[in-house]
């Protein structure tokens, strides 16, 4: 795929098959606190966004108020169970090495669990430091472009030349609104096929869902 000179990867639901383990550890918590969120309507109205945002968002459509430190509770959790449970997406592993550009994360996840999760699974090796960007750097999170303008002004390279791969609409709104191209993942366990149609109603040029597909796609 010519002109396109870095791969912004969004982390959860594309490189990690994580969001239906964690909208189900969200729910949980929500249920020690005598509040109903169900993990689907989760998984339907607030992933890819921020922790922060979540809970707002939560607090005005159900009428909640949210205790403090619950957002310290939920990371918690999710980091015990995830370092041991976490996977990597089928095919990840394997296709990583074979992409013929440099490649960078761009997360709402917060930079401890990133850095854990990248350790456990076996993916930081593809992924130093320098390369994984949270949105806990930028004052906006998605579907702000905020972080994907931190991602690519610090890889040193041109909104326009990047290509953004999402599982989320809140993602990909945020990957147009910064100019960059962007495909859909739906590969991962949350993913149906509505979900897939909210991508590329929002601006997805493409769907996969075999990972090992995309060196393959980028060459087309």
């Amino acid at each position: 795929m010519s002109g396109i000179d870095l791969i912004v990867f969004d982390f959860d639901g594309v490189l990690v098959d994580s969001e239906t383990m964690g909208c189900q550890i969200w729910s949980d918590v929500f249920a020690k606190h005598g509040m109903t969120v169900a993990a689907q309507d989760i998984m339907e109205k607030y992933t890819g966004k921020t922790g922060t945002l979540i809970c707002s968002l939560i607090e005005k459509e159900y009428g909640y108020h949210i205790p403090e430190g619950f957002l310290d509770e939920v990371n918690e959790t999710t980091e015990s169970i995830m370092a041991k449970e976490l996977k990597t997406v089928d095919g990840v592993l394997e296709t990583m090495p074979k992409l013929p550009v440099p490649v960078c994360i761009a997360s709402g996840s917060r930079p401890k669990r990133l850095n854990m999760c990248l350790d456990v699974t076996g993916l930081r090796q593809y992924f130093p430091d320098e390369t994984v960007f949270s949105s806990h750097f930028v004052k906006h999170g998605k579907p702000a472009p905020d972080l994907f303008f931190y991602a690519a002004e610090k890889m040193k390279v041109p909104p326009e030349n990047c290509l953004v791969i999402e599982d989320s609409t809140s993602g990909i709104v945020g990957a147009k609104a910064a100019g960059m191209r962007s495909f859909g993942f739906v590969g991962a366990s949350h993913c149906t096929p509505e979900r897939g149609r909210q991508l590329l109603e929002n601006g997805a040029e493409l769907l996969f869902e075999d990972f090992t597909r995309l060196p393959e796609l980028l060459n087309g």
